[in-house]
């Protein structure tokens, strides 16, 4: 009976083992390159970005007048990298996101723009804050905005 056992012991621990291949313990410290080059994905939350969407970055280099209330809402870019200036009013409307500064993430929609100066509409708020060598994107997207309440005509309460 004993004898019996162990056979089947010995059977279930070969069935285990088989197939597995054991390569010398000094060899498994050793990581081994991949036979081919392989692809990796990497990226943000999967969103799906639309490469055929226009965009550029861009940096501050001087922020423009105030208005009689002290709110700015033009500034001169340089475009990055260095390149021929921005296409004139190709951005009204486009989405205007800061990157780096003050404003980091403060979302403004294009309302004009020349080669090296960039205007923002007031509906955004001023872009106040903002500093030279700032950075920012401008994105061919516009801007979803909150509709107003149609009953009140007020922005709906959060």
């Amino acid at each position: 009976m004993q004898l019996r056992t162990k056979l089947a012991a010995a059977w279930l621990l070969a069935l285990c083992n088989l197939g597995v291949d054991r390569a010398p313990a000094e060899s498994q410290s050793v990581p081994t390159p991949p036979s081919r080059p392989t692809l990796l994905r990497v990226g943000h939350d999967s969103i799906n970005v639309d490469r055929a969407l226009k965009r550029y970055a861009g940096m501050v280099t001087a922020l423009g007048a105030p208005d009689d209330e002290g709110r700015i809402y033009s500034f001169r870019a340089s475009p990055l990298p260095a390149a021929p200036g921005y296409p004139p009013d190709e951005l009204r409307g486009w989405r205007l996101t800061v990157l780096a500064g003050n404003r980091f993430a403060a979302v403004f929609e294009v309302q004009s723009n020349t080669e090296s100066e960039i205007t923002v509409t007031p509906l955004d708020g001023p872009v106040n804050g903002l500093a030279v060598r700032d950075l920012f994107v401008v994105e061919q997207i516009a801007i979803e905005r909150q509709q107003p309440d149609s009953g009140t005509g007020s922005k709906p309460s959060i």
